[in-house]
């Protein structure tokens, strides 16, 4: 394979890796990436429009963002790409903020260079030309969320606004992918979390958290209570034992609605008669399978809550 990104045809940093698999460190798609040299020829013979790789770079800096930092491209997620709607041009414009914001942080007190095809902002803007980058950029000026300083004919110097810092702030929480997962911790359990919600949450665009999964926990109630406050909402399943539903799920899925946060309620089908009327007058999920309960646990929150990143449905 040349020296080149697969995906873009710019210079990168490529390595073999085990069998028919390279590491690709391109700048132009946002960092490094994973890609069998299958998928590699499906791009080299036009399988993909500029769109579709720009969306298919958008899942990659996604995948990123949450702890994959080397995401691994396959023909499954070369077919995803293309289905992929496009992020709205407001979504593409938060992001490019947010990216100058990242870059800020790096070097504080200085301005952000901006090359008119700065192969970061393009990976993180959906953007596959510098005209749209540029349209982008304007956009973020108009809104006062971005200043523009010195500029030459193919740089701008930019620095994020006090608007456009608080504005990123305020968007922290709701912009969150953050799940949390309420349910019954048993073995019993294990399945249908392992390949019913997990990749159900997956699927959707979001990122599941589990507090028994939690690194350096504190008091475990103090760490509840933070961590729904910090998450986009909640799926709480009323799976449950011989002694009926622990009390930990009522009280997590209570404090979720308290904090005014979307609560999507599953539950075993053989359990459901089991539920106290005051959750059972709730719509439940309810599931045989863990593979019925991936399907229609994404399927409900795409339908309630949409895409993390701003597509269009």
């Amino acid at each position: 394979m040349s020296e080149r990104c697969p995906i873009w045809g710019t210079p990168a940093d490529v390595w073999p890796e085990r069998r028919d698999r390279f590491l690709v460190r391109s700048p132009r798609a946002g960092g490094d990436y994973e890609i069998t040299g299958t998928a590699a020829t499906i791009i080299e013979v036009g399988a993909l429009d500029e769109q579709a790789k720009a969306k298919l770079t958008t899942a990659l800096v996604d995948r990123r963002r949450h702890g994959d930092e080397a995401p691994y491209i396959d023909d499954n997620l070369l077919e995803a790409s293309k289905k992929a709607s496009v992020l709205t041009h407001a979504a593409r414009a938060r992001r490019l903020l947010r990216h100058i914001a990242d870059r800020e942080s790096d070097s504080p007190g200085q301005s952000v260079s901006l090359a008119t095809e700065d192969p970061g902002a393009l990976a993180h803007s959906e953007s596959w030309t510098a005209i749209q980058l540029q349209v982008l950029v304007r956009h973020l000026e108009q809104e006062q969320l971005l200043d523009i300083g010195m500029e030459t004919h193919d740089t701008k110097h930019c620095t994020v606004t006090v608007t456009g810092h608080s504005q990123l702030e305020a968007e922290g929480v709701r912009a969150t992918r953050q799940v949390f997962v309420a349910m019954w911790f048993d073995d019993a359990m294990d399945d249908a979390y392992e390949h019913g919600i997990d990749p159900g949450i997956r699927d959707a665009g979001f990122v599941p958290m589990r507090i028994d999964e939690k690194k350096d926990a504190n008091r475990i109630d103090d760490d509840i209570i933070a961590e729904i406050k910090k998450s986009r909402f909640v799926v709480a399943d009323m799976t449950h034992g011989p002694k009926g539903v622990r009390g930990s799920v009522y009280f997590e899925a209570g404090f979720a609605h308290g904090c005014e946060l979307e609560v999507i309620y599953c539950c075993r089908r053989d359990c459901i008669e089991g539920l106290p009327f005051d959750t059972r007058q709730y719509h439940h999920i309810r599931w045989d399978t863990p593979a019925e309960l991936r399907r229609e646990l994404a399927e409900r929150i795409r339908a309630r809550i949409g895409h993390p990143t701003g597509r269009r449905d």
